[in-house]
Parts: structure tokens; sequence; C-alpha cells
């Protein structure tokens, strides 16, 4: 067996489609150029886990953490690699915040998986990967859709259906896509972002199907111009499925102000990623990627400059 190991894992974003996807409308995600890394070293004292960006330790073999979802999720890594000598200890760490809607658990559950099936000397790839993703995914989620860690595992960008069997299409890109990504704490959980709008859906179910039916067409438009590479009407559209989104009544005055700020400093389009309710924002940047982080950092937000759909 290794006595060393590593992998890496991306982030995601939804570009289109986030809430009208759990009402049979497409989706459509991208892997981030920002991820997460995790290290596999021989540890007498282990299984231990350490993720100093998220000020988080775990002893397997000890409670002082209280054996939370963490702790639970990095177990279920180690089952699902299927590693029997457990003395090893696992640094997990990188640009990926936790919580805002990028993906964090499932770039957490391949980038430890990649690493740990290293360190055993049998790398888990394809399907194999995505198998174990998810097992980890359900300690997170309970039950994931299965496109996070699909787009994280895959790379690149992915249409997505939610049906009975998860249905997913690649969208070769033009390009990679230049954006900026910028978050802000959620002022609550996906759960109640998806319950509250579950409430509106079901007072007023002509009108809000009315306004998932244009998110729809949106998300469609969308995969053509990521196709051809059209960044101008990406980032029209980008602020169109923004708007429609606030009208769900997902957004938040923070989504409101990163939006409105990255606007203002020259991106072409903006628009809250995930659940909404707080949380990250994305912006197409073609040029001056620059100053839209300036400007979303002076007004107290945290952001970085990436490229979406890059490699896995």
């Amino acid at each position: 067996m290794s006595r060393a190991a590593a992998g890496a894992a991306p982030g995601k974003v939804i570009l289109f489609g986030e809430h009208a996807v759990v009402y049979g409308r497409p989706a459509i995600a991208a892997s981030l150029g920002h991820g997460l890394g995790a290290t596999v070293e021989a540890f007498p004292g282990g299984p231990e886990l350490s993720v100093p960006g998220w000020g988080l330790h775990v002893r397997l073999d000890r409670r002082e953490s209280g054996f939370d979802a963490i702790a639970r999720g990095f177990s279920a890594a180690l089952d699902a690699v299927g590693l029997t000598d457990r003395a090893l200890k696992v640094t997990v760490d990188g640009e990926l915040p936790p919580g805002v809607g990028l993906g964090s658990s499932a770039a957490f559950a391949v980038a430890v998986l990649r690493a740990l099936s290293e360190f055993k000397g049998a790398a888990l790839t394809g399907d194999a990967l995505l198998q174990a993703a998810h097992a980890v995914e359900t300690v997170f989620h309970g039950t994931p859709s299965g496109l996070d860690h699909t787009v994280i595992a895959t790379g690149g960008c992915l249409r997505f259906e939610r049906t009975a069997e998860p249905r997913f299409c690649r969208i070769p890109l033009a390009q990679p896509v230049p954006a900026v990504v910028a978050w802000a704490r959620r002022r609550g959980s996906t759960r109640q972002a998806v319950s509250g709008l579950r409430a509106r859906h079901d007072a007023l179910p002509a009108h809000y199907d009315r306004l998932f039916d244009a998110i729809g067409a949106v998300t469609e438009a969308g995969a053509t111009a990521l196709a051809e590479g059209d960044f101008a009407t990406l980032g029209a559209l980008f602020d169109l499925n923004h708007g429609y989104l606030n009208a769900c009544g997902v957004s938040h005055v923070d989504n409101e102000r990163m939006v409105a700020i990255a606007r203002e400093a020259g991106a072409l389009g903006a628009k809250l990623t995930g659940a909404g309710l707080g949380g990250a924002v994305v912006a197409i940047t073609p040029t001056g990627a620059g100053a839209v982080v300036e400007a979303l950092q002076a007004a107290g937000f945290k952001a970085f400059a990436t490229r979406l759909g890059t490699g896995a």
C-alpha cells in the first residue's frame, strides 16, 4: 500500500434552472476552476481528518468533535473505498467555502475518495467513483439529486433532468466560461428555500408554473449560448434567470446586492446560483474580472475569478 497519496475535485455552479428543476424543467451545471484537494498519509493514530479552512478536525475513534455529518461522511468514504487499514490522516484544503451552494460537500467527497483510493492502490474512476460519491453525499443530503457529484466528478458542463432515473447530457462548450463567483452567509437552508417555494406554488400554481416554464426556456437557450461561446447572450440569460428566481421568492438582499455590484462593475450578467436565501452568485466576465472581484470585495463580500466548465 502506498504511504502517501493525493486527490482533487472542483466545485460547481448551477448556471440555469435551479428550483424549476424540482418541477420537471431542465437545469444546467458546470464545474468550477476552483475546488478542494485532499492528501492522505500514514498516521498510526488515525483515522483522522483535518479541514483547516473549515475549522474542522475529526478523530473517528474519539467523539470530541460530536461525530457530526463531516465525520460520518469521512467514515462513509473510508467504507466506500474498502480501507481496512485506517492508520491514516486525510487533510483537505482549497478555496471552496462550505454551505453557500458551490458543491463543497460533493467536492469533499470526490477529492477524499480519489485520495483514499490512490492511497489504497486502486484508483476509483468512472461509475465506481460516482457510486461511492453518491454514498458519501447521501450522508450529507439524505436524497441527493446526483447533479453535484456528477458534474464535479466528470467536469465540464451538464444538462440535467430530475426524473425517476436522473438524466444527464454533456454540453460541449465552445470555450471555458470566464466568471466571477461571490458569496455571503446563507440566510436560510436549502430545505427552507425549497419548502417556501412549494408553499407559494401550491397557493398560485398557474402563476408559478408560468415562471418555471420561463426558466426552462431560458435554460434551453443557455445551452445554445454555451455551445456557441456567445457570452453576451449568456449574460442576458443570466439576468433573466435571476429575475425569475427573485420572482419565485428565493433571492435575498445579499444576492441582489452582489448581482447589482457585479453588473455595475462590468459583468455581462449575474445571477444567484443554488438554493438562494443568501449564498453564492455567479457573473459572466469575459473582460474585467478583476474589477468585478474588487468591487464585490470592497462591498464586504468574498469573491474570486474563475473559469466554468474546466476539467474535473
